[in-house]
């Protein structure tokens, strides 16, 4: 038996270990140490992880991604609309008031819950870590978000149980990355000195957390993205003419390259070419980016 951390975040999925005297993250089946969080349905199966995410485009309507935020909300909840308009998929009400992802699985129209979705990553993460452990996994620990409610709490260890596993603890990510910290740090003050001041932030894909008592729920490097969207948008609606918020799967590739620009300019502050082939109508796009376009940004 094995006790395994699972990072539940909004863009990817992590696992960790205590292996070798320390902690480590464990690699899947494409040696990445990350696994997306996207789980993809269509005729015949259904994908998880990596396979999912090449099928954003191609299958985009039974493709789902970026649902951490509806655990554990009502359908008319206003945080629920405003996300479902951001979403290439179709969310629904079910009987009991929660949201419901409406796609296309084995040719029949099928309503998930979203502990049902989460539960297929989750299956997919216990399957890796018993691969890489040679050994059973039932028990794990689960971060989550520090201002999770009790109602998205539950909806996540619910969604642990359908995947059969028994979650010792739902852990906040920012106390998770204060325990990182202390447990390698060798120079920490004695219980005689004078104490030191650590800020321990966590900036995800979608929301920031400091030291557990200030946050951002809709803060995140996703809203970077987001940015960088909207300008390429205007910017091609200028240029070639083309609605590109029109059509789901233009986003979806917009998005896609705009993420891989931002990675980029992290380290280049020189101008970055954005080039997209058969873009819309058959036809390809470019542009440009540097770190000094800033006025894209305002929050």
């Amino acid at each position: 038996m094995a006790v395994v951390g699972f990072d539940v975040v909004f863009q990817n999925r992590c696992i960790a270990v205590v292996k070798s005297g320390g902690i480590e993250t464990v690699s899947n089946e494409f040696t990445d140490r990350c696994t997306p969080a996207v789980v993809s349905f269509n005729s015949k199966n259904r994908s998880i992880g990596n396979a999912a995410k090449k099928q954003m485009i191609t299958n985009t309507a039974s493709t789902v991604s970026h649902f951490k935020r509806l655990h554990g909300r009502l359908f008319q909840d206003h945080s629920v609309q405003a996300e479902k308009a951001s979403l290439p998929y179709d969310l629904v009400p079910l009987n009991d008031g929660k949201v419901g992802i409406k796609v296309m699985y084995l040719d029949q129209e099928h309503h998930f819950r979203i502990e049902q979705v989460t539960a297929m990553l989750l299956t997919k993460l216990k399957d890796i870590a018993e691969a890489n452990l040679q050994k059973k996994v039932v028990e794990c620990v689960i971060s989550i978000p520090s201002f999770f409610t009790d109602s998205e709490r539950t909806s996540v260890l619910d969604a642990a149980k359908i995947a059969s596993l028994n979650c010792l603890k739902l852990m906040n990510d920012s106390t998770a990355v204060a325990l990182n910290y202390g447990i390698y740090k060798k120079d920490l003050p004695g219980c005689d000195e004078n104490p030191k001041i650590v800020a321990f932030v966590d900036m995800g894909h979608s929301a920031l957390q400091v030291l557990s008592t200030a946050f951002d729920p809709y803060l995140g490097w996703k809203d970077f993205d987001q940015r960088l969207v909207e300008y390429f948008c205007a910017e091609y609606k200028s240029r070639y003419k083309m609605d590109v918020k029109s059509k789901a799967r233009a986003m979806l590739r917009l998005t896609q390259e705009c993420e891989k620009l931002k990675k980029l300019m992290s380290s280049n502050s020189t101008d970055i070419l954005l080039n997209i082939e058969c873009f819309m109508y058959d036809k390809d796009v470019c542009g440009k980016m540097n770190r000094t376009i800033r006025h894209f940004l305002s929050f």
